[in-house]
């Protein structure tokens, strides 16, 4: 009997040797499959696989679409400029020259006036002398015309020709006497040539055409008598 207990005794002790061992309680580590090594493991849930680490993805920046500026050309705003003219009036009393340059500075700006004194006539004025009142001037007029003669003007300004049949202005002394002869051979008996521009005004007035057209039509009835000639602008 003392055999078998001795046996079981150290059977026993074999066992709980073996116990200690797989328990590491002697200080050995024993690796029993992979539920123990998992166990065995510090922080398990910090642990990652070691590999190629993804990259991030590439952020495309858009590229904005190119601007195609449309060029209109700028044609150039040309300015439209009048043509000029030019005017003399030659033989102007000083009556008259003052109310022609009042006229015409009142009628805009744009006008330029030159004003100077004649010496030699610069004209002739075929007529016939001052009738003393309107109704015998319309009278004579009346019988001028019968005679066939209608290029004729009453002077109606004020002063010493006032009532005065005009008949004609001339550059020319000759051209003048020319026409004093044809009104002679229509039976014209008191028609005369007067000599006109010795020591009177003369007023040369420059600006754009169609102003300076506007204004000479517009003082056409009191310029009657007057030389009127185109000059270079």
């Amino acid at each position: 009997m003392v055999p078998l207990r001795v046996f079981v005794i150290i059977l026993l002790f074999a066992n709980l040797l073996a116990l200690s061992l797989w328990k590491g309680w002697l200080g050995g580590e024993l690796h029993h499959g992979e539920p123990e090594r998992l166990s065995n493991q510090l922080n398990p849930d910090s642990i990652r696989l070691v590999g190629e680490e993804p990259r991030p993805p590439v952020r495309r920046t858009p590229v904005p679409a190119p601007v195609v500026e449309s060029k209109v050309e700028e044609v150039p705003i040309q300015e439209t400029v009048a043509p000029q003219a030019c005017v003399i009036f030659s033989g102007l009393s000083a009556d008259q020259t003052r109310e022609l340059s009042a006229r015409i500075a009142k009628a805009g700006s744009g006008f330029k006036l030159t004003e100077g004194r004649g010496e030699a006539p610069s004209s002739w004025w075929v007529h016939i002398p001052s009738l003393g009142s309107k109704d015998a001037a319309d009278k004579k007029a009346a019988e001028l015309r019968k005679l066939g003669i209608a290029d004729l003007f009453i002077m109606q300004e004020a002063g010493p020709t006032q009532f005065a049949i005009s008949l004609g202005l001339y550059k020319s002394e000759v051209a003048a006497g020319r026409q004093l002869d044809a009104l002679k051979e229509k039976g014209v008996r008191s028609a005369q040539v007067l000599a006109r521009g010795g020591g009177s005004s003369r007023l040369e007035v420059r600006g754009p055409s169609d102003s300076l057209a506007t204004v000479v039509s517009d003082l056409s009835e009191r310029l009657r008598g007057v030389n009127r000639l185109e000059c270079t602008p």
